[in-house]
């Protein structure tokens, strides 16, 4: 390789500009990196145009260009159809390296990797743990299996928006059981810390009091650190996953334990209780709004703090 082109930047291409993506694509314009995307949504799509980033016309010619490319996606079988579907990322002319940040269990990950790989296209297995505010502040953590190159290859875009890349292992899939694992944690944590809190107010306790007694002590998670203090004891609601999609990992977490014969009794209960939230219409709600659901089984109105601290 010439020395003129090795100094040519580096492209990337990106598909997915949800609430994760498009946050990482903005992370990234503001480092300077150069990023070719892709979405259903138009309007994302022209929010990261007005950001510096060029728009494609579908995954296919993202992949025409960049010769590594990320994606953020929702589901399981929409990974599957913007990797390997028509006009997909594997007819693209460009990709070598593919470097998946969803949720998607690590049986989906591997049979993506397969299909690529038979067309010399490496996968990293790079699902990311801190929700929306972690990109934003640049905390993100990212957890990889996959070819050491393509992680080296990924790192300056991983830099831009993460505050840690740990390098799990060099086969593909043992991210995602890794993420599986510590979703199903953050599930279970949102229930338990819904049912505490809901206790403490029956009692008469403020929950700033409580989880500044909590966040002190052995009881602590990022659910009491972050996640009730800043959306639920304020009444915003903002955390900015839905819960259809803390249901779908659940479910993922629980079919994967499933197929390595790992019981999980505790998590059976987790996947019934996010299930009923689902059942209830809540799929597009912010997954810290059950804890009005847990409230209301107590018999405790949710009451923002000002009405508290009036009272």
């Amino acid at each position: 390789m010439s020395s003129s082109t090795s100094n040519v930047p580096q492209t990337y291409g990106f598909v997915g500009l949800g609430a994760m993506g498009a946050a990482m694509v903005e992370r990234a314009r503001g480092k300077g990196l150069a990023v070719h995307v892709y979405d259903l949504n138009q309007a994302a799509v022209d929010r990261a145009v007005a950001l510096g980033a060029t728009a494609a016309t579908s995954p296919r010619a993202v992949a025409d260009v960049a010769e590594i490319v990320f994606s953020s996606l929702p589901t399981p079988a929409i990974v599957e159809h913007v990797a390997l579907g028509e006009n997909g990322l594997c007819e693209g002319s460009a990709m070598r390296h593919y470097v998946d940040l969803s949720t998607i269990g690590p049986t989906m990950i591997r049979h993506v990797a397969e299909v690529l790989g038979k067309s010399g296209v490496a996968t990293l297995d790079a699902p990311v743990s801190g929700g929306p505010i972690g990109v934003v502040n640049g905390t993100l953590a990212v957890m990889t299996a996959g070819p050491k190159a393509t992680v080296e290859k990924a790192r300056p875009f991983f830099d831009s928006f993460a505050r840690a890349v740990v390098e799990i292992s060099s086969e593909v899939g043992q991210a995602q059981t890794v993420k599986l694992a510590n979703n199903i944690l953050t599930a279970t944590n949102m229930i338990a810390v819904g049912e505490a809190m809901a206790f403490a107010e029956k009692g008469g306790i403020d929950p700033t009091l409580l989880f500044q007694v909590i966040n002190a002590g052995s009881g602590r998670s990022w659910v009491s650190e972050v996640a009730y203090p800043n959306f639920v004891v304020p009444r915003t609601y903002n955390q900015n996953f839905r819960t259809e999609l803390m249901h779908k990992d659940v479910v993922l977490c629980l079919e994967e334990a499933d197929r390595a014969g790992v019981p999980m009794w505790l998590g059976s209960s987790v996947r019934q209780m996010w299930q009923f939230f689902m059942s209830q219409g809540m799929g597009k709600d912010d997954c810290s709004r059950i804890s009005t659901v847990i409230e209301d089984w107590a018999g405790v109105e949710p009451t923002p703090p000002k009405t508290r601290d009036a009272a």
